[in-house]
Protein backbone atom coordinates (compact mmCIF):
# COMPACT_ATOMS: atom_id res chain seq x y z
CA UNK A 1 0.00 0.00 0.00
CA UNK A 2 1.23 3.45 -0.97
CA UNK A 3 0.30 7.16 0.20
CA UNK A 4 -0.10 9.52 -1.97
CA UNK A 5 1.45 12.77 0.24
CA UNK A 6 1.23 15.23 -2.99
CA UNK A 7 1.44 18.97 -1.84
CA UNK A 8 -0.16 18.35 1.76
CA UNK A 9 1.75 20.64 3.26
CA UNK A 10 0.40 22.05 6.71
CA UNK A 11 1.52 25.46 7.47
CA UNK A 12 0.71 26.12 11.54
CA UNK A 13 1.55 28.94 13.88
CA UNK A 14 1.70 28.24 17.73
CA UNK A 15 1.31 31.19 20.11
CA UNK A 16 2.88 31.27 23.28
CA UNK A 17 1.02 33.97 25.36
CA UNK A 18 0.51 34.46 29.10
CA UNK A 19 -3.55 34.60 29.33
CA UNK A 20 -4.38 36.69 32.38
CA UNK A 21 -5.52 34.68 35.34
CA UNK A 22 -9.45 35.33 35.13
CA UNK A 23 -11.18 36.59 38.25
CA UNK A 24 -14.05 37.92 36.60
CA UNK A 25 -15.45 38.00 33.18
CA UNK A 26 -13.77 41.02 32.30
CA UNK A 27 -10.65 39.17 32.50
CA UNK A 28 -11.61 36.56 29.95
CA UNK A 29 -12.86 39.28 27.80
CA UNK A 30 -9.53 40.57 28.22
CA UNK A 31 -7.45 37.24 27.02
CA UNK A 32 -10.32 36.84 24.17
CA UNK A 33 -8.99 40.19 23.17
CA UNK A 34 -5.37 39.23 22.95
CA UNK A 35 -6.08 35.71 21.21
CA UNK A 36 -8.05 37.62 18.29
CA UNK A 37 -5.08 40.07 18.21
CA UNK A 38 -2.73 37.36 18.03
CA UNK A 39 -4.51 35.83 15.18
CA UNK A 40 -4.42 38.59 13.05
CA UNK A 41 -0.93 38.76 13.97
CA UNK A 42 -0.27 35.42 12.92
CA UNK A 43 -2.13 35.57 9.11
CA UNK A 44 -0.08 39.09 8.88
CA UNK A 45 3.13 37.66 9.82
CA UNK A 46 2.74 34.32 7.98
CA UNK A 47 0.48 34.76 4.93
CA UNK A 48 -0.85 31.33 3.61
CA UNK A 49 -1.16 29.73 7.04
CA UNK A 50 -3.57 26.88 7.85
CA UNK A 51 -4.05 26.85 11.44
CA UNK A 52 -3.70 28.82 14.93
CA UNK A 53 -2.98 26.91 17.80
CA UNK A 54 -3.48 28.39 21.54
CA UNK A 55 -2.55 26.88 24.75
CA UNK A 56 -4.36 25.24 27.42
CA UNK A 57 -6.59 27.96 29.11
CA UNK A 58 -6.08 30.58 26.90
CA UNK A 59 -9.60 32.20 28.03
CA UNK A 60 -9.07 32.05 31.38
CA UNK A 61 -5.73 31.38 32.77
CA UNK A 62 -5.65 28.98 36.17
CA UNK A 63 -7.04 30.82 38.65
CA UNK A 64 -7.32 28.38 41.66
CA UNK A 65 -10.24 29.59 43.27
CA UNK A 66 -12.91 31.12 40.91
CA UNK A 67 -12.99 28.07 38.72
CA UNK A 68 -16.90 28.40 38.05
CA UNK A 69 -17.22 32.36 38.02
CA UNK A 70 -15.09 32.23 35.27
CA UNK A 71 -16.39 29.15 33.13
CA UNK A 72 -17.62 29.72 29.64
CA UNK A 73 -21.02 27.72 27.24
CA UNK A 74 -19.93 26.52 24.07
CA UNK A 75 -22.52 28.97 22.59
CA UNK A 76 -20.81 32.15 25.14
CA UNK A 77 -19.59 35.38 23.03
CA UNK A 78 -16.37 34.51 23.80
CA UNK A 79 -15.98 31.25 22.15
CA UNK A 80 -18.44 32.98 19.32
CA UNK A 81 -15.86 35.82 18.65
CA UNK A 82 -13.18 33.19 18.11
CA UNK A 83 -15.12 31.27 15.85
CA UNK A 84 -16.08 34.12 14.00
CA UNK A 85 -12.67 35.09 13.73
CA UNK A 86 -11.41 32.05 11.86
CA UNK A 87 -14.22 32.36 9.41
CA UNK A 88 -13.05 35.98 9.13
CA UNK A 89 -9.37 34.94 8.56
CA UNK A 90 -9.96 31.51 6.72
CA UNK A 91 -7.74 29.81 9.03
CA UNK A 92 -8.62 26.56 11.45
CA UNK A 93 -8.34 27.28 15.35
CA UNK A 94 -7.54 25.20 18.32
CA UNK A 95 -8.35 26.77 21.69
CA UNK A 96 -8.90 25.89 25.47
CA UNK A 97 -11.73 27.14 27.23
CA UNK A 98 -12.52 25.85 30.84
CA UNK A 99 -16.51 24.86 30.13
CA UNK A 100 -19.81 23.87 31.57
CA UNK A 101 -21.56 21.71 30.63
CA UNK A 102 -25.74 22.14 29.77
CA UNK A 103 -26.03 19.00 32.24
CA UNK A 104 -25.18 20.65 35.00
CA UNK A 105 -21.61 19.02 35.86
CA UNK A 106 -18.98 20.96 37.17
CA UNK A 107 -15.96 22.67 34.43
CA UNK A 108 -14.52 20.34 31.91
CA UNK A 109 -11.06 21.39 30.51
CA UNK A 110 -12.34 21.39 26.69
CA UNK A 111 -9.80 21.62 23.82
CA UNK A 112 -12.27 22.55 20.79
CA UNK A 113 -11.10 23.06 17.10
CA UNK A 114 -12.95 25.05 14.60
CA UNK A 115 -12.55 25.17 10.90
CA UNK A 116 -11.95 27.80 8.28
CA UNK A 117 -15.78 28.32 8.38
CA UNK A 118 -15.79 28.89 11.83
CA UNK A 119 -17.32 25.41 12.82
CA UNK A 120 -16.62 23.60 15.71
CA UNK A 121 -15.94 20.29 14.34
CA UNK A 122 -13.98 18.35 17.16
CA UNK A 123 -14.16 19.03 20.93
CA UNK A 124 -11.55 16.83 23.61
CA UNK A 125 -12.15 16.49 27.19
CA UNK A 126 -9.51 16.65 29.55
CA UNK A 127 -8.71 13.15 30.55
CA UNK A 128 -6.22 13.34 32.91
CA UNK A 129 -6.79 16.49 35.14
CA UNK A 130 -3.46 17.48 37.03
CA UNK A 131 -4.56 16.57 40.52
CA UNK A 132 -5.08 18.35 43.00
CA UNK A 133 -5.08 21.46 41.38
CA UNK A 134 -7.15 20.81 38.81
CA UNK A 135 -11.10 19.86 40.07
CA UNK A 136 -12.29 19.08 36.37
CA UNK A 137 -14.77 16.37 35.00
CA UNK A 138 -12.44 14.11 32.94
CA UNK A 139 -13.36 12.93 29.22
CA UNK A 140 -13.59 9.51 28.15
CA UNK A 141 -12.06 9.36 24.87
CA UNK A 142 -9.16 10.65 23.09
CA UNK A 143 -11.25 11.22 18.99
CA UNK A 144 -9.67 12.20 15.84
CA UNK A 145 -11.31 14.76 13.21
CA UNK A 146 -10.52 15.34 9.84
CA UNK A 147 -8.48 18.60 9.31
CA UNK A 148 -6.80 20.76 6.35
CA UNK A 149 -3.87 19.35 4.09
CA UNK A 150 -4.68 15.18 4.96
CA UNK A 151 -4.12 15.76 8.78
CA UNK A 152 -5.64 13.80 10.91
CA UNK A 153 -6.12 15.87 14.17
CA UNK A 154 -6.44 14.95 17.90
CA UNK A 155 -5.47 17.29 21.00
CA UNK A 156 -4.24 15.85 24.04
CA UNK A 157 -4.02 18.63 26.96
CA UNK A 158 -0.93 19.18 29.60
CA UNK A 159 -1.13 16.54 31.74
CA UNK A 160 -2.49 14.11 29.01
CA UNK A 161 1.02 13.41 28.33
CA UNK A 162 2.40 12.20 31.22
CA UNK A 163 0.22 8.66 29.96
CA UNK A 164 1.17 7.01 26.93
CA UNK A 165 -2.52 5.53 27.13
CA UNK A 166 -3.44 8.59 25.47
CA UNK A 167 -1.20 8.77 22.88
CA UNK A 168 -1.58 5.24 21.33
CA UNK A 169 -5.45 5.71 21.90
CA UNK A 170 -5.29 8.87 19.61
CA UNK A 171 -3.51 6.77 17.11
CA UNK A 172 -5.15 3.85 17.24
CA UNK A 173 -8.29 6.44 15.99
CA UNK A 174 -6.19 7.29 13.25
CA UNK A 175 -4.17 10.76 13.99
CA UNK A 176 -1.11 11.73 12.25
CA UNK A 177 -0.90 15.11 13.87
CA UNK A 178 -1.52 15.05 18.08
CA UNK A 179 -1.49 18.56 19.07
CA UNK A 180 -0.69 18.73 22.76
CA UNK A 181 -1.91 22.58 24.00
CA UNK A 182 -0.56 23.04 27.50
CA UNK A 183 -0.46 25.32 30.68
CA UNK A 184 2.82 23.86 31.86
CA UNK A 185 5.17 24.78 34.70
CA UNK A 186 8.29 24.90 35.79
CA UNK A 187 10.32 23.33 36.85
CA UNK A 188 8.90 20.66 34.83
CA UNK A 189 10.75 21.65 31.76
CA UNK A 190 12.91 18.35 30.79
CA UNK A 191 9.53 16.40 31.43
CA UNK A 192 7.47 18.84 28.35
CA UNK A 193 10.35 18.06 26.33
CA UNK A 194 10.57 14.74 26.61
CA UNK A 195 7.43 13.56 26.52
CA UNK A 196 6.54 15.78 23.38
CA UNK A 197 9.61 14.25 21.68
CA UNK A 198 8.65 10.64 22.96
CA UNK A 199 5.08 11.01 21.94
CA UNK A 200 6.11 11.89 18.14
CA UNK A 201 8.22 8.79 18.17
CA UNK A 202 6.73 5.94 19.93
CA UNK A 203 3.53 6.91 17.88
CA UNK A 204 5.03 8.00 14.48
CA UNK A 205 3.31 11.28 14.60
CA UNK A 206 3.75 14.76 14.11
CA UNK A 207 3.52 16.91 17.57
CA UNK A 208 2.41 20.49 17.74
CA UNK A 209 2.90 21.67 21.40
CA UNK A 210 1.71 25.00 22.26
CA UNK A 211 2.33 26.18 25.78
CA UNK A 212 1.88 29.39 28.07
CA UNK A 213 4.64 31.61 29.80
CA UNK A 214 4.15 34.04 32.40
CA UNK A 215 2.83 33.31 36.22
CA UNK A 216 -0.25 33.43 38.30
CA UNK A 217 -0.93 32.94 42.27
CA UNK A 218 1.01 30.24 41.81
CA UNK A 219 2.95 28.65 39.08
CA UNK A 220 5.46 29.72 36.45
CA UNK A 221 5.05 28.79 33.12
CA UNK A 222 8.10 27.37 30.96
CA UNK A 223 7.12 28.21 27.17
CA UNK A 224 9.32 26.31 24.98
CA UNK A 225 6.37 25.65 22.59
CA UNK A 226 7.49 23.08 19.60
CA UNK A 227 6.97 21.40 16.90
CA UNK A 228 8.28 17.69 16.30
CA UNK A 229 8.04 15.31 13.30
CA UNK A 230 7.65 11.60 13.51
CA UNK A 231 11.24 10.82 14.44
CA UNK A 232 11.19 13.02 17.23
CA UNK A 233 13.52 15.42 16.02
CA UNK A 234 12.09 19.17 17.27
CA UNK A 235 11.77 21.14 13.94
CA UNK A 236 11.36 24.54 15.72
CA UNK A 237 10.62 25.46 19.45
CA UNK A 238 9.88 29.06 20.56
CA UNK A 239 12.74 29.94 23.78
CA UNK A 240 11.85 29.05 27.61
CA UNK A 241 10.50 32.74 28.37
CA UNK A 242 8.52 35.37 26.54
CA UNK A 243 5.48 35.36 24.48
CA UNK A 244 6.17 33.96 20.73
CA UNK A 245 5.05 33.25 17.41
CA UNK A 246 6.22 29.88 16.44
CA UNK A 247 5.17 28.86 12.76
CA UNK A 248 6.47 25.58 11.24
CA UNK A 249 5.62 23.24 7.88
CA UNK A 250 4.69 19.25 8.54
CA UNK A 251 3.56 17.04 6.13
CA UNK A 252 0.98 14.78 7.62
CA UNK A 253 0.20 12.40 5.03
CA UNK A 254 3.97 11.69 5.23
CA UNK A 255 3.72 10.98 8.65
CA UNK A 256 0.98 8.19 7.17
CA UNK A 257 3.15 7.31 4.29
CA UNK A 258 6.28 6.48 6.64
CA UNK A 259 4.03 4.51 8.93
CA UNK A 260 2.45 2.30 6.33
CA UNK A 261 5.49 1.79 3.78
CA UNK A 262 8.89 1.91 5.89
CA UNK A 263 10.55 -1.22 7.19
CA UNK A 264 10.88 -1.43 11.20
CA UNK A 265 9.11 2.35 11.89
CA UNK A 266 5.70 1.57 12.57
CA UNK A 267 5.85 0.97 15.91
CA UNK A 268 2.17 1.61 16.57
CA UNK A 269 1.59 -1.52 13.92
CA UNK A 270 4.18 -3.80 15.86
CA UNK A 271 2.77 -3.07 19.34
CA UNK A 272 -0.67 -4.60 18.08
CA UNK A 273 1.37 -7.10 16.18
CA UNK A 274 3.80 -8.81 18.55
CA UNK A 275 6.09 -11.75 17.03
CA UNK A 276 4.81 -10.96 13.23
CA UNK A 277 8.19 -12.30 12.22
CA UNK A 278 7.50 -15.52 13.57
CA UNK A 279 6.79 -18.16 10.73
CA UNK A 280 4.46 -19.91 13.19
CA UNK A 281 2.56 -17.11 13.29
CA UNK A 282 2.07 -16.22 9.77
CA UNK A 283 3.44 -12.49 9.46
CA UNK A 284 0.65 -11.68 11.67
CA UNK A 285 1.86 -11.44 15.29
CA UNK A 286 -0.21 -11.67 18.47
CA UNK A 287 -2.91 -9.32 19.46
CA UNK A 288 -3.37 -7.33 22.54
CA UNK A 289 -5.71 -9.82 23.23
CA UNK A 290 -2.77 -12.45 24.03
CA UNK A 291 -1.14 -10.58 26.37
CA UNK A 292 -1.93 -10.23 30.50
CA UNK A 293 -1.71 -6.62 30.90
CA UNK A 294 -4.41 -6.21 28.48
CA UNK A 295 -6.41 -8.70 30.34
CA UNK A 296 -6.84 -7.29 33.57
Amino acid sequence: MSVDIGNGVLSAVLVQFAPKSATCMEDVDYNTDRILEFMDRAVTGFPGIDMIIFPECCFQGMCPNLWIKVALKMDSEPIRRVRAKCKELGVWGVFDPWVKPDDGRFIENTAIIIDDEGEIVHKYVKMCPWLPWEPTVPGRECGVCQGPKGAKLAVIICADSNYQEIWREAVHNGANVIIHVSHWMGPYEAAWKLSNQAGAFFNNVHVLAANSVGMDEAFVYCGNSMVVNPNGVILAEAPLTGEWMLRADISPLAATATAIQAVGTNRVWDSAHRGASCPDLDGFGLGYEDYTVYNK
